[in-house]
């Protein structure tokens, strides 16, 4: 039977502390190394006393009916190097630390240790489930939000907010969405314009909200074929950011002729259909596509892109 290591804090059992617990316990008998009370640790808030954290964890234990060892922690490394244990448990937060467990593992001559790795855990506002964040009351120990998810736009324009709009109904139960000025460009976007605007207007969204999102559309062209594309850049409150792209508007010669005679696509739109600030009204590709889609819609596909690349980064990690 594998020796099974598992350490952490535990400063709240939560749903990925559980996680690790129930996986360790399937592949091995599980050894825990609970960090003791002067264990050098960084915690934006007040670790219980290491006691209390011990019983709520061998209830626990006992409730699932789940044999364990648990041992004081008082360094990082606990156990990790000794030559009888076979395996860890770990997440995508550890997986670099654990990386760096096995290459001294291996430069002393002991067999690395198989690596079990649970990913990274959400809650259901679609951010990692932290102690931290319990203890602040944002979520609860099994990661249900407590509090209204705040959004943060960098636009007024109509029709990139009813994009946003669309995709929270969607994605969150609770939330509130707020309006910032952009800052994007003035001229039309080509190429990596495009996503270095979206990145910009991020800038515009103050730190402390949950998600924000700078949407950024302009022109793209491959083998001398354009299109006009939105591009999303989500940056969640720890500073992560996500990148999403939108499917394309195909851009005739007449279009792409005003676009180089300095016009950017809404003015070049509203002169060819004779319509009046397109972009803030269904956009280019519902005047293009003759009403069977409107500009809301590509800036919900770019955005739910942008989500995709972030439920992508919770898949294990490999060595």
């Amino acid at each position: 039977m594998m020796k099974v290591l598992l350490g952490g804090t535990f400063s709240f059992l939560h749903k990925a502390h559980k996680e690790m617990i129930e996986r360790g316990s399937r592949i091995g008998d599980l050894y825990i190394g609970l960090t003791g009370n002067n264990f050098e640790r960084i915690k934006n808030y007040q670790v219980p006393p290491y006691d209390i954290r011990k019983k709520k964890l061998e209830n626990y234990l006992q409730e699932r009916g789940i044999e364990a060892k648990i041992s004081q922690l008082n360094d990082q490394y606990g156990s990790t190097l000794e030559r009888e244990f076979d395996a860890m448990v770990i997440s995508n937060e550890t997986f670099d630390f654990a990386a760096k467990i096995n290459f001294i593992r291996k430069s002393r001559g002991i067999r690395p240790l198989a690596l079990e790795n649970i990913g990274t855990v959400l809650g259901d506002d679609y951010l990692p489930i932290k102690s931290e964040r319990i203890s602040k009351g944002v979520i609860n120990e099994n990661g249900e939000r407590l509090t209204p998810i705040r959004l943060g736009i960098a636009s007024k324009n109509p029709e990139k907010i009813k994009g946003l709009e669309n995709f929270a109904i969607k994605w969150f139960k609770n939330y509130e969405i707020h309006k910032f000025e952009g800052g994007g460009k003035t001229e039309q976007p080509f190429g990596n314009e495009i996503l270095s605007g979206a990145i910009e207007r991020l800038k515009s969204v103050p730190q402390d909200f949950d998600f924000a999102f700078g949407i950024e559309a302009g022109v793209t062209s491959v083998k001398g074929h354009y299109s006009d594309v939105h591009t999303t850049a989500i940056r969640d409150i720890s500073g992560y950011v996500t990148y999403g792209f939108s499917s394309g508007l195909p851009l005739d010669g007449n279009l792409i002729q005003l676009l180089k005679n300095g016009l950017n696509l809404e003015e070049a739109t509203d002169f060819l259909v004779s319509a009046q600030k397109s972009g803030e009204s269904k956009g280019a590709i519902y005047h293009f596509s003759q009403g069977k889609m409107e500009r809301w819609e590509v800036v919900y596909e770019s955005i739910f892109s942008a989500f995709v690349e972030r439920l992508a980064s919770t898949i294990p990690r490999k060595s």
